[in-house]
């Protein structure tokens, strides 16, 4: 029996192209770790409201420098403490009745001088990475079942951050990371694969050599550093290259966020570490300047992928060629990011 459960395409969903079949299969939102801002976007003081699987999630940054994130709606008359909240303090104030709340989402004070009523925020599980705020989701509201790994060292500056907006599901883009048929023709490298993928768990682990589709092996600029990622989970790829031209190590996380049914937030956040014989002046020079150019160019290049995922269809059983790469190999590993389909909203195909 087919994992994938069926429903009629909403007919004034508008956000994908017409297709002969209205009822294909369709893929719930993966559970796990999804990047919802960076950690500059929450300045002390500041409240934030982000989507995060057809929900918003709120949020905020006591005046100490405490981060908390929590459900949008007061417990006492349900307003929306994203729109019109702040924060008084360590407090979170509610925009109608002024009610506040602590941290930890315990209502402390009203605005009336009366004891607060027994009343409590639905907190989020969150982590704070490499500048990065990641929330945790699943759909049967388990606990956390990993950690967001850190990628980046106590050398390395702070990374560059680039955001842009997808119509696709969060596997369509990191099924594109082992698909290695369509780096050539879509994307003009030629890649050679550095043995074979690796499941651990959460991680999926590949190394590919890229070189620009044509360039002669040897030739100056031919060969691009080896790209060592880890697929961790359905929300992000994390990047390594070393020794790249100039003297410096990329380190990179690819974050992939459902917002909505068909709507993921893309996060491609960059830093370079100066290396070795490399720690001269056009390497710091690089480090500070070029993760914003690297960030930009690899949010760019998406856009190729972007205009396919926005009008294709989740092929179930896809007729693959070799070349093709371990597609099926990588949908085996998903469906641990999977509860019970029938419970889960999910996207049209």
């Amino acid at each position: 029996m087919s994992r994938w459960r069926r429903r009629e395409r909403d007919p004034r969903d508008t956000a994908r192209a017409p297709s002969p079949d209205d009822r294909q299969p369709v893929l719930p939102y993966p559970n796990g770790w999804f990047a919802v801002a960076t950690s500059g976007e929450v300045r002390p003081g500041r409240v934030l409201t982000r989507r995060l699987k057809g929900e918003d999630v709120v949020l905020y940054r006591t005046t100490s420098g405490r981060l908390s994130v929590v459900r949008p709606f007061c417990p006492h008359l349900g307003a929306h403490l994203g729109h019109g909240g702040t924060v008084r303090g360590d407090n979170l104030v509610c925009p109608f009745h002024q009610f506040q709340f602590d941290p930890e989402g315990t209502c402390v004070r009203t605005a009336y001088g009366t004891p607060p009523p027994k009343a409590r925020l639905a907190t989020l599980d969150f982590r704070e990475v490499d500048d990065l705020v990641f929330v945790w989701s699943h759909a049967e509201g388990r606990a956390p079942q990993w950690e967001v790994e850190t990628l980046l060292g106590p050398d390395y500056p702070a990374p560059h951050c680039t955001p842009r907006s997808l119509l696709a599901h969060p596997q369509d883009v990191l099924e594109n990371f082992v698909d290695i048929g369509h780096f050539g023709p879509l994307h003009g490298l030629s890649l050679s694969v550095l043995g074979d993928p690796v499941y651990e768990g959460h991680h999926l682990k590949v190394a590919y050599g890229l070189r620009p589709a044509g360039a002669k092996s040897g030739k100056r600029y031919s060969t691009l550093p080896t790209m060592r990622l880890t697929i961790e989970g359905l929300g992000a790829v994390l990047v390594a290259a070393d020794d790249m031209k100039f003297g410096f190590d990329l380190r990179a996380r690819i974050c992939v966020t459902p917002v909505d049914i068909n709507q993921s937030d893309l996060r491609v956040s960059v830093a370079l570490r100066p290396t070795g014989a490399g720690r001269r002046r056009v390497a710091r020079v690089a480090a500070t300047l070029a993760p914003k150019v690297f960030a930009r160019a690899a949010a760019a290049d998406t856009k190729r992928d972007a205009a396919i995922w926005a009008y294709s269809r989740y092929q179930e059983q896809p007729r693959l060629a070799q070349g093709d790469g371990p597609i099926m190999p990588f949908r085996r590993w998903a469906r641990q990011f999977y509860g019970d389909p029938a419970q889960a909203p999910a996207r049209t195909g």
